[in-house]
């Protein structure tokens, strides 16, 4: 859809919408923009304005802006995450393939975080839209419209490996999740392709996080070849597919694959593996029962003082976040956030600018069956210079207001 498509009705809703969300800090501010959340919401002024404002929050919370400057890519992530832009479909898309099936996934996630994985994609959906804003000629059907992506997902090698670990399939619904709330009709198309009986599986569970335009767009091809690169031409002409795919694209040196834009994944070195827990000395330990959470309280005397921590948990996620009470209410200071402490410790510290009681949260309310057991190391330093938190270039010190939750 584009502004020129719009009847009176809808016009009058978009500018009420822009009145609703004036206070809204946007990444884009022009029209077309503001109509992508209410296409997404089918033109419901209160859906959108909520769906809007939530992500919005996300990006605060999160810091999303600045990514493309801040973020530093861990290395297994640039080698071993086979995804790449490839050019544009007959309607001007961004496209892009995700060798899917190719991927080490296991590998991948015991040699980043999860949030550094979540943050990975996050980056490259990022920087497909700074490209698209930067050239509008080559990505959009014209100025007033809304300019969308088509995605390849080769699912070539896709094994139940892919299903049965878990945290790669928590990753990947999280990942929907993330998607269909902060990137609304983005999407013009998705293409499956090489899909093995067993992906079907995968499929059921992703599917009831999706919304039902997104499942619309979506085709899913098995290992007949002729069949998707048939559907591939269709949408895509031929210079802007690499051979592989039925088109005409190669690398400098001939390859099919065009390995320089998308890498091949493969089997990631164990070498990248992140070294696991720490040691439990001078720990205090904390058993979290499933679906409770426990609160540890702190109290800085003087502003100025930074509070340190240093958790592993023996087995799985936990969820963490630190607060400053004000009265009966909490304010969040580290927003709340599941970490993969069990991989490796987390550790991080914060500049505390008020006196008052900190709470130290440990969330295990989002397991029902298993109980969490942490050891943990927390101490209150006094120190006039504020630090980055948990090594991320992420400055959460100015999250002194409610999240979003």
């Amino acid at each position: 859809m584009n502004l020129g498509q719009l009847n009176n009705d809808q016009k009058t809703v978009l500018k009420q919408f822009r009145e609703a969300v004036q206070d809204c800090k946007l990444p884009e501010s022009d029209d077309v923009y503001l109509l992508r959340w209410l296409v997404a919401r089918d033109f419901d002024l209160v859906k959108a304005e909520k769906m809007l404002r939530n992500s919005m929050e996300w990006r605060r919370k999160y810091k999303v802006d600045a990514v493309l400057q801040d973020y530093e890519m861990p290395e297994v992530l640039t080698k071993y995450f086979a995804a790449g832009y490839i050019g544009v479909d007959k309607l001007n898309s961004y496209t892009v393939v995700v060798r899917y099936g190719l991927m080490d996934l296991k590998g991948i996630l015991l040699s980043a975080k999860k949030r550094d994985y979540l943050t990975y994609v996050i980056e490259i959906v990022e920087r497909s839209f700074q490209r698209v804003r930067n050239d509008p000629k080559k990505f959009k059907r014209s100025p007033d419209a809304i300019a969308q992506s088509t995605v390849i997902f080769d699912m070539a090698g896709f094994s139940m490996r892919h299903i049965t670990y878990k945290p790669a399939l928590d990753t990947a619904i999280q990942l929907v999740q993330l998607y269909e709330g902060n990137y609304p009709e983005l999407l013009r198309r998705v293409f499956i392709i090489n899909a093995p009986k067993i992906f079907s599986v995968l499929f059921s569970m992703l599917k009831p996080f999706m919304h039902e335009k997104t499942r619309h767009k979506i085709q899913i091809f098995s290992h007949d070849a002729k069949q998707w690169k048939a559907a591939l031409l269709e949408d895509i002409d031929a210079d802007q597919l690499p051979v592989c795919y039925g088109g005409t694209m190669t690398d400098p040196d001939g390859n099919p694959n065009c390995i320089t834009k998308v890498s091949m994944g493969g089997e990631v070195p164990k070498s990248y593996y992140l070294n696991g827990k720490s040691s439990t000395n001078d720990k205090k330990c904390l058993s979290i029962s499933s679906g409770s959470k426990e609160h540890l309280e702190f109290q800085v005397k003087n502003a100025g003082t930074v509070l340190k921590w240093d958790f592993h948990s023996e087995e799985s996620d936990i969820a963490f976040a630190v607060y400053r009470k004000q009265g009966n209410e909490l304010i969040p200071v580290v927003p709340h956030d599941r970490v993969d402490c069990h991989m490796s410790p987390e550790e991080g510290e914060i500049y505390c600018d008020y006196a008052g009681v900190y709470v130290v949260e440990f969330d295990n309310s989002f397991s029902y069956l298993r109980s969490k057991k942490i050891w943990y190391s927390i101490t209150v330093d006094h120190s006039s210079k504020p630090v980055c938190l948990n090594g991320n270039n992420l400055d959460y010190l100015d999250a002194e207001i409610q999240a979003n939750q």
